[in-house]
């Protein structure tokens, strides 16, 4: 049976992956990644008992919809109703369920994989000038969308409301796998900040990645392990189980 790490966040309650796997024959293999912690709350919750300054709010990541549901909860049901009639976009189908569970909003552009994909949908969506999109992110975040919008002329407020550190597991976990013999045949890196905490730990542990085949979950997670002198054996169509069983296709 092949093994197959899936570099992911402990933290998340999305099990789709392994299951999928599980299903398909492989061995599958959480290894906690990152940690998260909130912050800049006050400043959030301002903005979100505003909706009436905002043309909408964009969320590129589950964990983004966490953050802002610890607080989106104890707001007024009147500002619930404002933000329900606002467009709220989303990357991925994870971060759509997150939306649909957490907030209970609907939302757009869960087809899309990444931010190059997302900003066309916001662009014909919006009109140029108008109020400003809510754009809670992360302390790593990327800054393409941000371009992408501006561009065009569409305004957003980006608003850092977590931050991403190494899981304090992370070297001990992968060293206790080691020691069981259970070298992944495929590791699975879900973002960039996966590959930047989780590379130092295999170079610092002498795993070595020669042999295995390495997956990206869409095309940032693929430029980050690039740079990061990796060869990458596959990148997922989708950010989804569906995306990563159609790449996991051609292993024997």
């Amino acid at each position: 049976m092949k093994t197959v790490w899936l570099l992911k966040s402990s933290e998340s309650s999305d099990g789709r992956y392994r299951d999928a796997l599980t299903e398909a024959g492989f061995s599958a293999v959480v290894v906690p990644t990152l940690s998260f912690q909130w912050c800049n709350e006050r400043v959030l919750r301002d903005a979100l008992q505003k909706p009436q300054d905002h043309t909408g709010i964009i969320f590129t990541s589950q964990r983004a919809v966490e953050a802002v549901a610890e607080i989106y909860g104890k707001l007024e049901v009147s500002i619930h109703h404002q933000w329900s009639e606002k467009k709220v976009f989303v990357i991925g189908e994870a971060t759509q369920m997150a939306v649909q569970k957490l907030l209970k909003l609907p939302s757009i552009g869960q087809e899309s994989g990444n931010a190059q994909q997302l900003a066309p949908i916001i662009i014909r969506e919006t009109k140029p000038f108008d109020k400003p999109l809510l754009y809670p992110c992360g302390s790593l975040g990327r800054d393409e969308l941000p371009k992408l919008l501006a561009q065009q002329d569409r305004d957003f407020r980006a608003l850092t409301t977590y931050e991403t550190s190494p899981h304090c597991n992370l070297r001990q976990t992968i060293q206790k796998l080691i020691a069981a013999g259970q070298m992944p045949h495929v590791a699975v890196f879900f973002s960039p900040s996966g590959v930047k905490f989780a590379l130092p730990v295999f170079e610092e542990l002498k795993v070595s990645t020669t042999g295995v085949k390495i997956v990206a979950i869409g095309p940032t997670t693929n430029t980050a392990l690039v740079e990061h002198k990796q060869l990458v054996w596959g990148v997922c169509p989708s950010p989804s189980p569906d995306g990563l069983m159609r790449v996991l296709a051609g292993v024997h």
